[in-house]
């Protein structure tokens, strides 16, 4: 009885990881380590340019900010500067075209494996040139590029990429914003992007609770 009992309690326990962690399939959770990359090209009339360079950004400067119900994201507007013409043109447009990544890298913890990365979208109010995409991307284990998946991410509904990760390689999830940088003072026009925060699974809180009374049980 001994055996059996022991043998049930690792198999809620395996089952309530999974259900907690989602193995290699994630979501839009702010307890996750979210982090922010901007790669810059010059822009060519609304459309990326020449890649220039690509430095690690504050996350509120991408114009991504996380809350425990959404996700927004937003046109860059920390670099326009109308008086330094390598990011502002005369006539007052962005001069650069920004690639906004918020992601969570996963290093090589998950080489081998099919990623999957998947959430709701509430809205995309986008105008062009810009746009945003749900993303995998794939690095070797120093960061040498290898690949990319995307997902449109569409009003009012859910969005899922996934990837089969190599072995050993490293893998990133997120979101990529593009477009040129954007005056500050008209940003709201361009719009924006909404991400639903799931909470956590019915399904996930059951397992747990289980798990809890019958470690209580086998204490006794």
């Amino acid at each position: 009885m001994k055996t059996l009992k022991l043998a049930l309690l690792a198999s809620l326990m395996a089952t309530a990881a999974t259900l907690n962690t989602g193995a290699a399939n994630y979501g839009v959770d702010p307890s996750y380590s979210w982090i922010g990359w901007m790669n810059v090209y010059e822009n060519l009339n609304g459309s990326p340019g020449s890649y220039l360079w690509g430095s690690a950004w504050g996350v509120t400067d991408l114009r991504a900010y996380l809350t425990s119900t959404t996700l927004t994201l937003a046109p860059n507007t920390n670099t326009y500067n109308p008086a330094d013409p390598y990011w502002v043109n005369v006539d007052g447009s962005g001069a650069k075209w920004m690639e906004a990544n918020f992601y969570v890298d996963l290093g090589t913890s998950v080489g081998g494996d099919t990623v999957t990365f998947s959430g709701n979208t509430i809205a995309n109010t986008l105008v062009s040139p810009y746009s945003s995409v749900a993303f995998i991307k794939e690095f070797t284990s120093s960061y040498g590029w290898v690949g990319i998946s995307t997902a449109p991410i569409t009003t009012g509904s859910p969005f899922t990429v996934s990837r089969a990760i190599g072995a050993g390689n490293i893998a990133q999830f997120g979101f990529m914003t593009t477009g040129p940088n954007a005056n500050p003072l008209t940003a709201n026009e361009l719009g924006t992007v909404v991400i639903a925060v799931p909470e956590p699974s019915v399904a996930g809180f059951a397992c747990l609770a289980v798990l809890g009374l019958f470690m209580r049980r086998m204490v006794r």
